[in-house]
């Protein structure tokens, strides 16, 4: 989950007024009256069908009403009701079971029932909607406002085609917007300084206001929409200009739509663009390096200026003539040792980046553009003293060499309130604040005014295939940066109250992931989504997703996505939507936790669908928890039980029982994580993978298996907290290769946050989704390293402050070259061996099942040593590896030397590891017993060449 700061507007519960003019004021009252306070409490009720509605209402009511006003006219008061029409609600009804099956989280609330046609339901939702109780004697005893989107839901629904669509010498631009009393299309000039506007056509059977015009006249014209709606947030008719929901181009800043032509406009189009021919290997064959477009290059100084921190840097790849740029190569040296997919953080517009460059604080502007904008901030003047003109990056070493562990560098970004801190101002941020899902992100551009965006992807993207790299995007459709009347909320101003998920009772917004929650159990929302991911996939050839907090999404919702990808062809499209691989988050939490409002697209819930989901458990059997969660306790690789740090306490029972429910976590994911694993467990069990909830899959591919991406700690700056102080450098050095290990020899898809193969860190800072670029840099020449950069920021990390402190100012930390380049050099070897053979690459439960064995289970294994077997011996059926009989990945967690007995014979070190960067590796040795003696934090790969002694490799039992 991310944390976003943002300011967003609040929706207004409680009690109401609601007497409104279509003006959206207040109606005049004469001076005498004294004004009535409102009865409405809340948004309690729920038409959820034409024939039902839900609410708590008071059981001794004598009758029960709806009242709605397209005028917004409705007063309700102690004394009496006036205003709207009413329609009578009968109580003592029944659901059917598809109404209880769509809303089971109230669906044991009393139901009503009324009688509603189409012409009804659109006058209801175009203004306030109350569910009234009355008393014998007529008097208000209850009144609160109803949520609609149920009743939107059964008569507005529509499955064409929404946005801007060019139509021979036509643009046909479609928006939904049921709820709109008016809507006209705003056209602007290039200066956006002059506009005109024009009239469309409503369609009262779907929602949907259709305008169509002259492509020639159109084309690339700047646009917004003049609409009038009725707004719960204020409870009045507002009338506003607001941007397209399914916008595919945008101005600077986002404040106005622009019509492109991305199918036709050949101006658009990288050369060869329409050639390109994406086909999708197999999801265990993928390999997923997630990274920033800011961090990949916003430092690269092979990169020219205007580049860096774009989609425009990635073009650098030395072919054709181009230069090739550092990262780029990084990125071409990692995808010939098997690296399949470049994963970026979110590309689509967001909110919380300034595209006016000339408005944006950045690291390489002097340090005096901080005070200017913060002149009262008493805090930073000592800086502002001292450095001047100063560049920020050139201040920021010089405080960082002084104290690697002060808290003045993070003061700028840590600043709040009525000052623009360094964090707002800058060109850094995440981008988990989605602000147009189908447009993308201005700052990434060269240009960030119209269309420079589009074609710059694009190249981005053509210069990724020509090296051999797929492109995942990330994508966050759980959650807006902002809802009701606020510039930035674009779905609640279109069609308030329905995109949105809000409380069922108090009707305020859920906000659960941070920000505020959509809610794609609702059609509309899901096609929304859906066509989104589409649209990402057609034009712009993206072969992979990536969903933020997918858990917040229904099953059922993935699952349609996935049908919908399944019908795009490389003939038509370019793509192979049937192969596009979709994995995401899939926690459970919030509202919609534990299956309360739909079937969740949760860890648990998601096996056979062939969508990935990340395998927290072998993350934290690994690397132990995230310091910030759980202090100074240690992972399987970090030291637990077999060399324990200064916190662990003297309880080694304890200590042992930790280690070996890790290696089960550990043994289960290296099996794809699959629930039906069978094994031997800690307690000498056979069990199968789901005991104790460690497995969730039912195929290798649906365990997304990581041990570091941008949430949280780094691996290298988790791992720091967890070592003993006296460690050297290293040994340091080993345990985090020895982590990355267990990710890139297991079943199912590895996934490495960019620069973890160079010893990423971040100085310790948990959640840098604000952090600007000093504490997010990623240095690919490895010169530098930002370890010791100074305490992070104090949103997220204050209270770890002092802990902090004794980590970064420790002497034997100190990451220099030779240290990254050794641990780069190692992952490459890792991911060669990973795809030097497909038995590390299996596709099904049934082939995990019977081909991976582990030795050294059950209640009196040797602690600390993790040996896996990979058969394609006879009892395996089919051979799938023309080289090897089988293969042994054994991983020695001990800080000294071990031997253990495998009982094998006829094995080799792999070829790979023998001529490897690691040259403590090279000593591993397996005598012709199976003897295998196994140096200090490492991991081994030996191999059974095919057919040798006509023997048979061992399956599991």
């Amino acid at each position: 989950m991310k944390k976003i700061l943002l300011t967003v507007s609040i929706l207004l519960s409680g009690l109401l007024i609601m007497k409104c003019t279509t003006s959206g004021t207040a109606q005049d009252e004469p001076a005498t009256d004294q004004p009535q306070e409102s009865l409405v409490q809340g948004a309690s009720a729920h038409w959820i069908s034409p024939d039902r509605v839900l609410w708590f209402a008071e059981r001794d009511a004598a009758r029960f009403e709806l009242r709605y006003s397209e005028a917004a006219d409705i007063e309700i008061t102690a004394a009496g009701v006036s205003g709207g029409e009413a329609l009578a609600l009968t109580p003592n009804a029944d659901l059917n079971s598809a109404q209880a099956e769509t809303w089971p989280h109230i669906a044991d609330w009393p139901a009503f029932s009324l009688t509603t046609d189409r012409d009804l339901a659109q006058q209801a939702i175009r203004g306030p909607v109350f569910a009234i109780a009355y008393d014998a004697q007529d008097n208000v005893i209850q009144a609160t406002r109803v949520q609609v989107p149920g009743l939107i839901d059964a008569f507005f629904r529509f499955d064409g085609t929404l946005g801007p669509v060019y139509e021979g010498d036509e643009i046909v631009l479609n928006v939904w917007a049921p709820t709109a009393q008016a809507l006209e299309l705003v056209l602007y000039n290039d200066s956006k300084t002059e506009s005109s506007t024009v009239s469309g056509a409503y369609d009262r059977e779907t929602g949907v206001w259709t305008f169509t015009g002259p492509a020639a006249d159109w084309d690339r014209k700047f646009y917004r929409f003049a609409i009038r709606v009725w707004h719960p947030e204020n409870g009045e008719i507002n009338e506003y200009e607001v941007t397209d929901p399914y916008s595919v181009s945008l101005s600077t800043d986002s404040y106005f739509s622009q019509f492109a032509d991305l199918t036709g406009d050949e101006r658009l189009k990288p050369e060869g663009w329409d050639d390109i021919r994406k086909v999708q290997p197999r999801p265990v064959d993928i390999t997923l390096y997630e990274a920033h477009v800011r961090d990949f290059s916003i430092f690269d100084q092979s990169v020219p200026e205007l580049h860096r921190g774009t989609f425009m840097a990635f073009t650098h790849n030395g072919i054709d003539g181009r230069e090739l740029s550092n990262g780029m190569a990084h990125l071409i040296a990692l995808q010939q040792a098997g690296l399949t997919h470049l994963h970026l953080l979110p590309v689509n517009d967001i909110t919380t980046v300034i595209e006016n460059r000339d408005l944006r604080i950045d690291l390489d502007q002097p340090y005096s553009r901080l005070c200017e904008q913060m002149p009262d901030a008493d805090s930073l003047k000592p800086y502002c003293e001292r450095f001047g003109d100063t560049p920020i990056y050139e201040a920021f070493q010089t405080l960082a060499a002084e104290d690697p562990a002060n808290t003045s560098i993070q003061l700028p970004y840590s600043i709040r309130g009525r000052y623009h801190s360094l964090a707002r101002m800058d060109g850094f941020n995440w981008g988990y604040d989605p602000f147009h899902f189908n447009a993308i992100e201005g700052s990434y551009a060269t240009d960030p005014n119209g269309v420079a965006r589009i074609v710059e992807f694009r190249e981005m993207v053509k210069a990724l295939h020509e090296i051999g790299l797929k492109l995942v995007v990330d994508v966050v459709y759980n959650h807006t940066s902002a809802h009701g009347l606020e510039r930035r909320s674009v779905l609640d101003r279109v069609v308030p109250g329905y995109y949105q998920r809000y409380d069922v009772v108090s009707g305020e917004i859920e906000t659960s992931t941070c920000c505020p929650n959509t809610a794609a159990e609702h059609y509309m929302m899901e096609r929304l989504l859906i066509d989104s991911v589409l649209f990402w996939a057609k034009h712009y050839k993206v072969d992979s997703f990536r969903f933020d907090l997918m858990g917040h999404h229904p099953r059922a919702v993935m699952e349609r996505l996935m049908d919908a990808l399944a019908e795009l062809t490389l003939e038509e499209h370019g793509v192979d939507g049937a192969n596009i691989y979709v994995y995401g988050e899939g926690w459970n939490f919030g509202e919609v936790a534990d299956n309360r409002i739909f079937f969740q697209a949760t860890q648990f819930n998601m096996n056979g669908t062939g969508i990935g989901n990340f395998n927290d458990r072998k993350r934290d059997g690994i690397r132990g928890r995230n310091f910030t969660d759980s202090g100074r306790f240690q992972g399987f690789t970090s030291g637990q039980f077999l060399f324990p740090n200064e916190d662990a306490g003297s309880d080694q029972d304890q200590q042992l029982s930790d280690l070996l429910f890790q290696a089960d976590q550990i043994r289960v994911g290296m099996a794809g994580n699959l629930r039906s694993y069978p094994y031997i467990n800690r307690t000498g069990e056979r069990v199968t993978g789901i005991t104790d909830w460690i497995g969730f899959t039912d195929l290798p591919q649906e365990t997304v298996n990581y041990i570091d991406k941008h949430d949280n700690e780094t691996l290298w700056d988790n791992t720091q907290t967890k070592l003993p102080h006296d460690m050297s450098m290293d040994d340091r050095v080993r345990v985090h290769m020895l982590s990355l290990a267990f990710i890139n020899y297991g079943q199912g898809v590895p996934f490495h946050q960019m620069g973890s193969d160079i010893l990423r860190s971040k100085s310790l800072d948990r959640n840098s989704f604000d952090s600007g670029d000093w504490f997010n840099e990623v240095d690919f020449t490895m010169q530098t390293h930002n370890w010791g950069r100074g305490l992070p920021p104090s949103w997220d990390n204050e209270r770890n402050w002092d802990r902090q402190r004794e980590f970064l100012t420790n002497p034997l930390i100190q990451v220099e070259e030779h240290h990254m380049r050794l641990a780069h050099d190692i992952f490459r070897d890792q991911l060669r061996v990973r795809y030097s053979s497909p038995l590390f690459r299996l596709a099904t439960a049934e082939e995990v099942n019977t081909r991976v064995r582990f030795h050294n289970t059950g209640p009196d294994q040797q602690p600390g040593i993790i040996a896996m077997t990979i058969s394609d011996g006879r009892c395996a059926g089919a051979a799938l590896d023309p080289n090897y009989d089988g293969i042994l990945v054994i991983f020695n967690a001990h800080n000294e030397a071990q031997t253990f007995e495998t009982g094998l014979s006829g094995l080799r070190l792999h070829d790979l590891l023998v001529s490897g960067a690691d040259r403590v590796a090279r000593t591993a040795e397996i005598s012709g017993e199976g003897t295998v003696s196994l140096p200090p934090l490492t991991a081994a790969v030996f191999v059974k060449p095919q057919g040798r002694n006509q023997g048979d490799f061992v399956c599991n039992p």
